[in-house]
């Protein structure tokens, strides 16, 4: 069996970084159905609050635009909307949905045609997010044990948020660029890899 000695590791991982292409992983809960987006491109959906969905993806660039959007299924006051979202780096960085994030109320996703999602958009007029309870409490807290089935290797350490009091709009969108982006802003090259690409190419 072959093995690798520490100068090994040490050229691949100078190979790694000398590419700018990082691992990523996106995880996301919504109250009750979201979608979500790297560079534009659907990467994960889901409608059960309590599963996240887990999606692996490359920044070949070594930094990426992450959009959620997330549909709260009981109009106005009857219900409660909440996203729950988190991006974690290879290289341990541990990026919390919060009121750094930007976040947008509009119509719903099958009617809106502004490109929100890409990574050129500009968002420069949306709000940050409304930071509610942390994982673990407040109206979801319920159910934090069964999302921590999911939730693991790190521990979810994310707020809820949403664009505005979660009483109101039901239909909400997040962006944010994570990772390292250049100076002098470009599209992000190339076609994202994911899990998700993966799975939809099987079926």
């Amino acid at each position: 069996m072959k093995k690798f000695f520490a100068p090994t590791i040490l050229v691949l991982v100078l190979a790694l970084i000398a590419s700018g292409t990082w691992a990523a992983t996106l995880r996301i809960n919504g109250d009750n159905s979201w979608v979500g987006f790297v560079n534009g491109e659907q990467v994960a959906e889901g409608n059960n609050w309590q599963q996240a969905s887990i999606t692996e993806f490359d920044m070949p660039d070594g930094y990426a635009v992450i959009g959620v959007y997330v549909h709260d299924a009981e109009p106005g006051d009857t219900g409660r909307g909440g996203a729950l979202f988190d991006v974690i780096l290879d290289d341990g960085t541990y990026i919390p949905s919060d009121d750094t994030w930007k976040a947008d109320a509009g119509a719903p996703l099958a009617d809106r045609k502004d490109g929100w999602e890409q990574p050129d958009f500009d968002d420069s007029g949306w709000d940050n997010a409304t930071q509610l309870d942390q994982f673990g409490a407040g109206i979801w807290g319920f159910g934090a044990d069964t999302m921590r089935q999911t939730l693991k290797d790190p521990d979810s350490t994310a707020y809820w948020v949403w664009a505005g009091p979660n009483d109101v709009e039901d239909d909400v969108y997040f962006r944010k660029t994570v990772g390292d982006p250049p100076t002098t802003p470009v599209e992000p090259g190339g076609k994202v890899t994911t899990t998700w690409g993966a799975l939809k190419a099987a079926q």
